[in-house]
């Protein structure tokens, strides 16, 4: 799968990141609290490839697409099992920090652009020590539309006072492919989530990266 780097990356000085899948494995203790919830409250049971379809859009929406009239019931019940199991399934992704470290060396400004609410994205930021990386966080709390909707990465965008041209989104899921080519910036795939890759070549990513320190290929440093 190894392909040239494009040239619009050339340009590119803002980096930004999908969280769940992208830098911090989270996707076991998804797929856990889903199949618990569900369990609990007696509601219908979904696959795994089901619950995994949905990782990337809000909870809160989820949920409502579940049970409308059970749907805080279903979105507490998820958050307390998550925060109960955090610490013993999450995973870190082998070089995602060492990266990170070394691209704000090489001078690069980073963001996370989440459909987890804030709640959640800071603690899990704090919990693979991730947070110091970047300069803005992007949750479901700070838009009232969310991927795949260009949204969120626009608010990115504005809050580090750069353009699309200046950006790339990197993200291991179709709703992230779509929200950063809607927005006008280089789609990139991370190869390592738990997506198919036939679901993400689907989408068109401009670049695919294998690994995680694979990163330091694409980004040699911001130029002036």
């Amino acid at each position: 799968m190894t392909q040239a780097v494009p040239g619009g990356l050339d340009g590119v000085s803002c980096i930004l990141f999908d969280l769940d899948g992208t830098l911090a494995d989270t996707i076991d203790l998804i797929i856990h609290c889903f199949r618990e919830t569900l369990r609990i409250l007696g509601l219908p049971p979904r696959s795994d490839a089901q619950i995994l379809s949905e990782i990337g859009r809000p909870l809160h929406q989820q949920t409502r697409d579940i049970d409308p009239e059970r749907a805080e019931e279903i979105f507490a019940l998820y958050q307390r099992l998550y925060a109960e199991s955090h610490d013993e399934m999450v995973r870190e992704f082998p070089g995602v920090r060492e990266a990170l470290d070394e691209l704000t060396r090489r001078g690069y400004r980073m963001g996370v652009v989440t459909s987890k609410r804030s709640a959640s994205a800071g603690p899990d930021l704090e919990f693979f020590r991730l947070e110091r990386f970047f300069e803005v966080v992007i949750t479901a709390d700070d838009t009232s539309r969310h991927k795949p909707d260009p949204e969120p990465v626009l608010e990115a965008l504005r809050r580090l006072e750069a353009r699309p041209a200046q950006a790339t989104f990197i993200g291991d899921s179709p709703h992230d492919m779509r929200s950063a080519h809607a927005a006008g910036v280089l789609a990139g795939a991370a190869a390592w989530g738990p997506f198919p890759l036939e679901v993400l070549r689907a989408e068109e990513p401009d670049y695919w990266i294998e690994e995680p320190p694979d990163l330091l290929s694409f980004f040699p440093g911001v130029t002036d």
